[in-house]
């Protein structure tokens, strides 16, 4: 690590969660320096960089926790990227996964049909599957979803979230990602549990 702008804070809830898993709540170093300074956060761990000022130094935060508990909402705002991320980045008639980038949505009953833009009727395509789909509906050219969209709640967003961990991260932050992954049992020889966490 080479400076202060390669130091963002890991945000945790007041119960020790993240705030939010996909994307990560991230804050940059002068945020997390002046929420420390407010007293609005507890530090939990540190880096090993350290800004300094004419009267003081310290090393700069790397994970943070709220001091107040920000209740999530239960209900997931109905956005393009929250869509996506339910359906794990996946065209739900091809099943290939895609960059954001090249992702759309598409209305399994079409509009045109009196499809709905909802929960229920909207799923993740790829451009060359809702191209071929067209205002055309599912079983006339057997193009049916890989999976029946629905609302998800908070939680399943969370758990989708989690199988796309950012391309940094620093191990400061992995018990606070990962902390409520199950552990497997001892076997009958009496070994011990071995944690098992996501390959980064």
């Amino acid at each position: 690590m080479t400076g202060p702008d390669n130091a963002p804070a890991l945000v945790l809830n007041a119960d020790f969660r993240p705030l939010s898993y996909f994307p990560l709540s991230l804050w940059s170093w002068q945020d997390a320096v002046k929420a420390v300074f407010l007293d609005r956060v507890n530090i939990v761990s540190n880096y090993e960089t350290v800004v300094r000022s004419p009267s003081f130094e310290m090393k700069l935060p790397s994970v943070i926790a709220l001091k107040e508990y920000v209740h999530q909402s239960r209900r997931p705002a109905f956005t393009r990227f929250n869509v996506f991320l339910r359906d794990r980045f996946a065209c739900q008639y091809c099943g290939h996964r895609f960059p954001t980038q090249d992702l759309t949505f598409d209305h399994v009953v079409p509009r045109s049909r009196g499809g709905r833009t909802s929960w229920e009727n909207v799923v993740t395509a790829c451009g060359a599957c809702n191209l071929r789909k067209g205002n055309r509906m599912p079983r006339d050219i057997g193009m049916i979803p890989q999976y029946t969209p629905r609302q998800p709640t908070a939680y399943d967003l969370q758990d989708a979230g989690r199988g796309f961990p950012p391309n940094y991260l620093h191990e400061s932050w992995r018990d606070y990602l990962y902390w409520d992954i199950e552990l497997d049992q001892d076997d009958d020889a009496g070994r011990p549990a071995v944690a098992t966490l996501p390959a980064f």
